[in-house]
């Protein structure tokens, strides 16, 4: 399945893998960010990154899981400090230092 599946406010919503830019955990609600819209849900983002294709979606943080095609670069904010910034959206992300490790072990080197 190519789609994500979740609830929210007595509706089940439907989203295609390719349209989401990334996901964040946000004051108890999660937003999920697309090419389109921001849409809130109330499950967490472990019980949502479950769902999604591990090899296009990553968790940089525990407060973002993101879209590895839409990023369009990660840039050193600081010692042992990154963010990312996307393409289509004029947002960014914080990437923790050791999941940016993981990161460049799992898809760069």
């Amino acid at each position: 399945m190519n789609r994500l599946i979740f609830s929210y406010n007595n509706q089940i919503n439907f989203i295609d893998f390719n349209e989401i830019i990334f996901i964040e955990r946000l004051q108890n609600k999660t937003i999920i960010h697309s090419l389109n819209k921001k849409i809130e849900t109330n499950e967490s983002l472990t019980h949502i990154f479950e769902k999604l294709d591990q090899n296009t979606f990553f968790r940089i943080h525990r407060s973002y899981i993101v879209n590895i095609n839409f990023i369009e670069k990660i840039v050193s904010c600081g010692q042992k400090s990154y963010k990312i910034i996307f393409k289509e959206v004029n947002e960014d992300a914080l990437f923790s230092y050791d999941r940016y490790k993981e990161f460049k072990k799992s898809f760069i080197e």
